[in-house]
């Protein structure tokens, strides 16, 4: 009898291809943020969109106007900074069809031909100035946002840099979050009462006895109109109101970085992030308080009380980082809804900062409807967030009670 064969041996693995240089791909990411951004400067331009006019002017008739007897270098700061992100976004969308130079030119000519639409348009808003100066800002605002943003354009969206922060810092589900995040610090650019007091799109409502919600309100809490005239009729407590600007500040720091803090992965640096955070929300703060009143600190709005809060509240954040996920997002619910509750029911303070009647009629104007508009809506638009990973949880949690119950199923039937 012959001796078997002996057992051949697992061919070697085959030889890997040496992995090539990625290759160039679009960023779906930046063409929705071109689109968005673009509603955004429409919005900002065309702002009230009421009483539109025919004049019998030309629309075109600025181009060949004289140079506008009133302007300021705030007015070309803006106008510049304003068209900026549009000519950035510019550039990525194009990628990679078109980059460097080419991408750079087709965002002046897209900055252009977009400022002059909304000059045009401006011509038939009597509350609006069409002005072609205006018009030579805003192009090279796009001009320099797509020279800044073309040398990286493959760095950014080829070699995927920021998308493997993206990926190692913040869950996959964050993307929304990441934008709420983003927005937070221009939310604050909108001189509020108290610092960092969100969400008040029903406060006029609230603190005028006479309207349907306050009469409701009153059913349930028939002394809270006495309360708001206590704390109203006593405007000589001073620190009555630092302590109010305190709750509401403390709440909504907490309640911001708690809902950031649920975004993030654990291995995340999230006292980096979050200190980043509060730092651009109040650098931003600072500039645009700067920019709208030269004559005051840049840090006028930055109360005793509003001190107070940052450093308590901060430090209490970093304590509650350490809690569980699922307690951390109870919790910036709770803080969030306190932030808007108070924000709503609390009357005017009488040592605001600033009145919301001077900012109306300061130099910030075009953009005081979406600025106070992005302040109301980002805690009820974090409330949606938190929601739905809670309802996200809870379909995991019963997806997988579902697939235990049919392995448990399928094990009793093969032991029979």
């Amino acid at each position: 009898m012959e001796p078997a064969p002996p057992p051949l041996s697992a061919p070697p693995p085959a030889a890997q291809p040496t992995p090539a240089a990625s290759a160039p791909q679009h960023s779906p990411l930046a063409r929705v943020g071109l689109l968005c951004f673009t509603l955004l400067v429409i919005y900002a331009s065309l702002y009230p969109f009421s009483g539109w006019i025919d004049n019998g002017i030309s629309p075109f008739a600025f181009v060949s106007a004289p140079k506008p007897r009133y302007i300021t270098d705030f007015d070309l700061l803006t106008n510049v900074l304003g068209y900026f992100p549009f000519g950035a976004l510019v550039v990525l969308s194009l990628h990679p069809r078109v980059s460097g130079g080419r991408a750079t030119l087709v965002a002046l000519v897209a900055g252009a031909l977009l400022s002059a639409c909304m000059e045009a348009f401006q011509t038939w808003l009597p509350s609006r100035i069409s002005s072609n100066i205006d018009l030579i800002t805003n192009a090279l605002g796009a001009l320099l946002g797509g020279a800044v943003v073309a040398p990286f354009t493959r760095a950014l969206i080829d070699d995927g840099r920021l998308t493997r922060l993206r990926h190692a810092w913040f869950e996959p589900h964050a993307s929304f979050a990441i934008i709420l995040l983003l927005l937070w610090p221009f939310a604050q650019v909108f001189p509020q009462e108290h610092l960092f007091g969100m969400g008040g799109i029903v406060r006029e409502w609230l603190t005028d006895p006479e309207s349907w919600p306050m009469q409701v309100l009153q059913m349930v809490f028939p002394q809270l109109e006495a309360w708001q005239d206590h704390i109203g009729l006593r405007p000589e407590d001073m620190q009555s109101q630092q302590l109010l600007e305190s709750l509401v500040t403390a709440s909504s720091w907490i309640g911001t970085g708690l809902f950031a803090s649920i975004a993030m992965r654990r291995s995340a640096p999230m006292l980096r992030i979050l200190a980043g955070l509060l730092a651009a929300a109040l650098l931003l703060k600072a500039t645009a308080a700067e920019l709208q009143f030269p004559t005051e600190s840049a840090f006028v709005w930055l109360s005793e009380g509003g001190r107070f809060a940052l450093l308590t509240s901060s430090l209490v954040l970093a304590l509650l980082l350490y809690l569980p996920r699922w307690l951390r997002a109870v919790l910036a619910m709770a803080a969030l809804i306190v932030l808007v509750a108070l924000t709503n029911v609390l009357p005017s303070n009488p040592y605001a900062w600033i009145s919301e009647q001077g900012w109306r009629m300061g130099r910030f104007i075009h953009f005081n409807s979406l600025a106070q508009w992005l302040g109301w809506l980002w805690p009820f638009l974090a409330f949606c967030y938190v929601i739905w990973r809670f309802e996200q949880v809870s379909l995991r949690r019963h997806a997988m009670k579902k697939a235990a119950a049919r392995r448990e199923a399928a094990a009793a039937n093969l032991q029979e």
